[in-house]
């Protein structure tokens, strides 16, 4: 079931306040997903366990590849994509090596192109902790350098007609480009040949997709394929 509602005080006093434009509806988002997001990764993991040699998984926003690692463990064939080229070459250190890991030094949104890469303002003092926040959406000389790289976008579309094949599993954290190819899988779930989808969302950045946000996550629990998961950590 991917709409998990509010069960205790504690999450209803968080769900009300969760649509607040501010400084609190943010923070009670954030508690959110520490609310729901090890009840998220625990059924990452249980569909994990049925995934293998065969199957292709999708890991967008690869990071540091740990999650690629954990994918690429099952057997099956992972495409992993990571823009940052600090954070990409961590992965290939990581899992490069791995006969079943494919590895793309490419952002992947809604549409194609070229786009800036801007990184945490953090990343000059703890560069390994702060690549996972490197965007190519949200602009904000407090949290981002502006200066950026320019990065290659592959479109999602485009990627799953590439491969070709039924996707298993995408995970998906590529700070706040997830908003479009959301709203477009939500719209044509059928065009989608992707068993399950678990993704984080960046709507904490961007008061007018609180509620978009949220009315897809109420959508998720009736639709039966792809099964979507919007409370990745």
């Amino acid at each position: 079931m991917p709409y998990y509602p509010p069960q205790t005080l504690y999450q209803r006093l968080l769900d009300r306040a969760k649509d607040l434009h501010n400084f609190i509806g943010r923070k009670a988002r954030r508690e959110m997903m520490h609310q729901y997001g090890p009840r998220a990764v625990a059924e990452f993991e249980a569909r994990l366990s049925r995934v293998g040699p065969g199957d292709v998984c999708l890991d967008l926003g690869a990071n540091l590849g740990v999650f690629t690692e954990k994918l690429a463990r099952t057997g099956a064939l992972v495409h992993a994509y990571e823009p940052d080229p600090f954070a990409f070459e961590i992965a290939h250190k990581r899992v490069g090596h791995l006969p079943n890991v494919v590895l793309h030094p490419e952002a992947v949104a809604m549409t194609a192109g070229t786009l800036t890469l801007r990184r945490s303002v953090k990343f000059g003092r703890k560069p390994e902790a702060a690549t996972g926040s490197s965007t190519i959406v949200f602009s904000n000389p407090k949290k981002f350098d502006e200066t950026g790289i320019p990065v290659t976008v592959r479109a999602f579309r485009e990627v799953l007609a590439e491969i070709g094949r039924p996707v298993a599993i995408v995970k998906m954290d590529i700070e706040g480009a997830e908003f479009d190819i959301l709203r477009d899988i939500f719209a044509h779930p059928a065009d989608f040949d992707i068993d399950a989808l678990y993704c984080e969302t960046h709507e904490r950045s961007v008061y007018a997709e609180f509620a978009e946000i949220d009315r897809m996550r109420r959508a998720s629990e009736s639709m039966a394929r792809p099964h979507v998961n919007l409370y990745w950590p």
